[in-house]
């Protein structure tokens, strides 16, 4: 026996959901299903991290990730030529 479902609204931008459609083409789903089913996985995993106590690693990660786009974007940090790291001016060299 089929679940009855409930719709939903959510608000994507217009080229996220062109992305998605084309992906949804690709593999011959709607976008109702694709979305459906990346949304269950995505849960999915973060049910696994939670279990594994990564959860709250992975949404440091995030804050990271986004304090470095932050960064890239307001000139902070770059690359120079040789490719080492560049923040406000300083070089982050690696070994």
């Amino acid at each position: 026996m089929k679940k009855a479902m409930k719709q939903y609204t959510v608000q994507l931008s217009p080229e996220f959901v062109e992305k998605i459609d084309k992906m949804a083409d690709k593999l011959g789903l709607s976008r109702s299903q694709l979305m459906r089913n990346l949304m269950e996985s995505a849960y999915e995993d973060a049910v696994i991290l939670e279990k594994f106590g990564l959860f709250s690693a992975f949404r440091l990660g995030q804050k990271v990730v986004k304090k470095i786009k932050e960064g890239i974007a307001s000139g902070k940090i770059g690359l120079n030529s040789e490719g080492d790291l560049v923040v406000e001016g300083k070089v982050l060299k690696g070994k």
